[in-house]
């Protein structure tokens, strides 16, 4: 069983499965709550959490658009309030 810590935006969990990273992208996914932010990439890596600055090639990269299409989530982005 791996320890994967998942990071996307402000999303950030440590998950033990024996799944894949994609497919544990796929169910941290769904922690998520009104106050997270979604970033474009997931980041899983094994030995700590992870972003565009401190991810290695031991680090998993997925795109967000990937993991959202595949549980079937639609995209919507913020409007800005006048």
């Amino acid at each position: 069983m791996s320890k994967y810590y998942v990071k996307c935006g402000t999303l950030e969990l440590i998950y033990s499965t024996g799944k894949t990273p994609r497919d544990a992208c796929r169910t941290v996914l769904w922690e998520t709550n009104e106050h997270d932010t979604l970033d474009e990439y997931f980041y899983v890596d094994e030995r700590g959490y992870r972003n565009y600055a401190s991810a290695d090639p031991g680090t998993v990269v997925i795109p967000s658009s990937e993991i959202l299409k595949a549980e079937g989530w639609k995209v919507t982005k913020k409007r800005k309030s006048k």
